[in-house]
């Protein structure tokens, strides 16, 4: 298969082109949690022809993961197998041209220099705060983009760091949330919620990686599918008061 022709509807839009087809095919990404959303993200980008995905999940397939995480099946669930396990496989099912890496762990301070060190791009796909923190504070220290990304309900919620040019989670969120926080286990979600915020994040991720910072957006932005209700809050300036950008903590 030629490369024109596998990629030749994205290379005619003028935002990516035949040199920025070139620049996914090099590039190197890191998708941390490979459950609704990480599943959505990296199926879209393995289609977009990123060149390496490393896709870093500790968690198994099982049915009720089935109405919102696209990359699984029922055979999947059946034998229990691992998230990252199961997404390679199907990723290299459908684009046998970009190398995909199944990485079952958890992401903790021990080992995150090992997991993401080779990674241009790092992509949020988990369901706590504390791993974000994690990522938020790795990407800092070594001014690496990430993209955060959550969902929950008909909820969802993106924002593009670029450590150094726009605010950092902690910037934003100086503490993660106290008390009960909702998750999909105590309030459901809903797939197409899931789907629409993995697309956004997919659409920013592209926009990184092909080099058109001009256009990514440099907001928090949240939606409620259901609702109706859509909102933003600046997020262009990292904060010199906050602990993780300012204090270097």
């Amino acid at each position: 298969m030629k490369f024109d022709d596998r990629y030749s509807r994205q290379i005619l839009f003028p935002g990516i082109g035949a040199e920025g087809q070139k620049k996914l095919a090099h590039a190197k990404v890191a998708i941390v949690g490979c459950g609704a959303t990480g599943a959505c993200v990296s199926g879209l980008l393995a289609r977009a022809g990123v060149g390496s995905l490393s896709i870093i999940d500790r968690d198994y397939v099982e049915p009720s993961n089935l109405q919102r995480q696209v990359l699984f099946d029922e055979a999947d669930a059946a034998e229990s197998l691992p998230k990252a396990v199961a997404a390679a496989r199907k990723i290299s099912a459908f684009n046998s041209e970009i190398q995909v890496e199944a990485k079952v762990a958890d992401l903790t301070p021990e080992n995150i220099e090992e997991l993401l060190e080779d990674n241009s791009l790092i992509l949020d796909a988990t369901d706590n705060f504390e791993t974000r923190y994690l990522i938020n504070d790795f990407a800092v220290k070594h001014k690496r983009a990430w993209i955060y990304t959550a969902a929950v309900a008909s909820y969802a919620v993106t924002m593009n760091v670029l450590p150094g040019e726009t605010a950092c989670l902690s910037c934003i969120f100086p503490a993660p949330p106290q008390g009960s926080v909702e998750t999909c286990d105590t309030a459901g979600i809903l797939n197409a919620a899931v789907n629409l915020v993995g697309s956004i994040q997919a659409a920013e991720a592209l926009k990184l990686l092909v080099g058109d910072t001009a256009n990514l957006r440099r907001t928090l932005l949240s939606f409620d599918v259901w609702r109706n209700e859509r909102s933003e809050i600046a997020a262009s300036h990292p904060r010199e008061d906050r602990q993780t950008w300012g204090q270097h903590e």
